[in-house]
This record gives C-alpha cells, structure tokens and sequence, in this order.
C-alpha cells in the first residue's frame, strides 16, 4: 500500500516544478507568467492566459527552471479579442493502493 502522504508530496512537486510557459503566437515565442495552478485529484492544473493581442497560437510549453520541457501543446487558434487560456495537465497515477 502506498500512504497518501506519498501521493500529497509527489502532487505538491509536481505543482512547484512548472515556472513558466512559453508560447509561439505569429511564429514569434514569448514567456508567460502563468495565472493560476490547482490540484484536482491526482491532476495538476496549470493555466495561462493569453491576452496580449491577437495572433495565431501554434504552439505552448510548460518549462522549469532550467527551460527543460515538460509538456507542450501544438495547435492552430486564432486568438482573439476574449484571449486564450492554455491548461496544461499533469497526471500522477502511483501503483499499489492509496491508503486514507
């Protein structure tokens, strides 16, 4: 059995890994702060609002301190005068059975 105290650490990590975003809009990146991070779960949420203009999002990262990526999202949205928010999700699935 795993003690959840395990699960709990390994989510607060995870959560204070992240420090940056950085997304390509017309081709061109740029760093973003992020607006917010939560957890639900065993997911972190980490969201990143985008409203600086308009422009084409092709891509968005999530980055630690040393710009090593640990998620990235390629698309094509035009954003528009509403803005754009990115979540990014990370999924902690420990084997063996939780203990409460």
């Amino acid at each position: 059995m795993v003690a959840r105290i395990v699960m709990d650490r390994t989510l607060e990590f995870l959560m204070n890994m992240p420090k940056k975003a950085v997304v390509i809009m017309d081709g061109q990146p740029k760093e973003k702060a992020f607006h917010s991070k939560t957890i639900e779960g065993d997911t972190i949420k980490v969201y990143v609002y985008l409203d600086d203009g308009y422009g084409l999002l092709t891509e968005a990262k999530l980055v630690d301190e040393h710009d090593i990526e640990l998620d990235k999202y390629t698309t094509h949205i035009e954003q528009g005068e509403d803005g754009i928010m990115v979540v990014f999700t990370l999924t902690v699935a420990l084997k063996g059975v939780v203990q409460q």
